[in-house]
């Protein structure tokens, strides 16, 4: 399997708390961002699979042709890294754009500022 050299030596590995041990400030810090907006590729040629920028993941029983829903992840069922409280918070919002990676429109990347970051600034700034 190439799993135990996926968590020795990919930075993905120890961002998700796959690496063997579990970095209780990454969960942390997780836990301090009142919003996430994971945002999807259609045609995303850099992200595999593409259904990773919306928390998927490759089946380990099929990693080429099968994708894992979030909610059946590892890294959410055990809550890793803190995105099954991220979730359970409602913090996680998800959104879509016809296009390959990064490849959005000025108006798909301001209607997600204003909608999820600049409407929800104001309670932010409240506690301080």
């Amino acid at each position: 399997s190439a799993f135990p050299r996926y968590q020795k030596y990919a930075q993905l590995a120890k961002w998700n708390n796959e690496a063997g041990f579990i970095n209780e400030t990454l969960k942390e810090n997780w836990a301090k961002t009142s919003t996430f907006v994971w945002v999807l590729a259609t045609q995303d040629s850099m992200v595999f699979p593409r259904e990773g920028e919306h928390w998927q993941a490759p089946d380990p029983n099929d990693p080429y042709h099968s994708v894992l829903p979030m909610k059946e992840t590892e890294w959410y069922k055990q809550d890793l890294f803190g995105l099954r409280t991220a979730d359970e918070a409602g913090k996680n919002y998800f959104e879509t754009f016809e296009g390959d990676h990064l490849a959005f429109s000025e108006e798909d990347f301001t209607r997600w500022i204003n909608t999820y970051l600049v409407g929800g600034m104001h309670e932010w700034m409240d506690d301080y």
